[in-house]
């Protein structure tokens, strides 16, 4: 007969299920952890340094940050879009426009379009099928009345083409108001 004084300590007390689970949740935080970072020779880590685009244009970096938007109708456009959407986090630049329009694969980043729909209201909701001389009235508009400034209207016209599959042979850079 053995005594309880004499007896090895009971290490866990719940089920041996309940030990599993503590293991794998034990483990799998350990590697959540030894993935999450990094570290170099010296132990310091480098300063990551904003990058500015010079025109917005598909990129062809990583598409880990782009998330694939099932299609609708972005205010202020009245019309379902012909190009494809996506998401994908923007940065605001000191002349006021933000980067990127589009995701790798050509697609029309939402959070731009959002991003302009108030100072380019005007071109964004122009519309499926406008005349050729439109876009630059509409361009002209936002520029007038909705607070766009030249650059940024660029982008706007270079979203609505995009949205709505416009083909003009316009260069929007070069559009001139009265």
């Amino acid at each position: 007969m053995t005594f309880p004084e004499m007896r090895s300590r009971q290490r866990w007390s719940g089920s041996s299920a309940a030990a599993g689970s503590l293991r794998a949740l034990t483990v799998a935080a350990l590697l959540i952890g030894a993935c999450g970072s990094s570290q170099t020779g010296s132990g310091v880590s480098p300063t990551p340094t904003p990058t500015v685009q010079a025109s917005p244009t598909p990129s062809p970096t990583s598409t880990s940050d782009e998330t694939p938007i099932a299609q609708q109708v972005l205010p202020p456009a009245q019309d379902p879009p012909l190009a494809m959407l996506c998401s994908k986090p923007i940065a605001a630049a000191a002349d006021g426009n933000a980067t990127p329009l589009f995701c790798s694969n050509g697609a029309v980043n939402v959070l731009a379009w959002k991003f302009y729909a108030d100072i380019s209201a005007s071109i964004l909701g122009l519309g499926l099928n406008p005349s050729p001389e439109q876009p630059k009235s509409a361009m002209c508009d936002d520029i007038a009345h909705n607070g766009a400034n030249r650059s940024e209207e660029v982008n706007g016209y270079k979203l609505a083409a995009a949205y709505y599959g416009w083909t003009f042979a316009l260069d929007p850079a070069k559009v001139t108001c009265q």
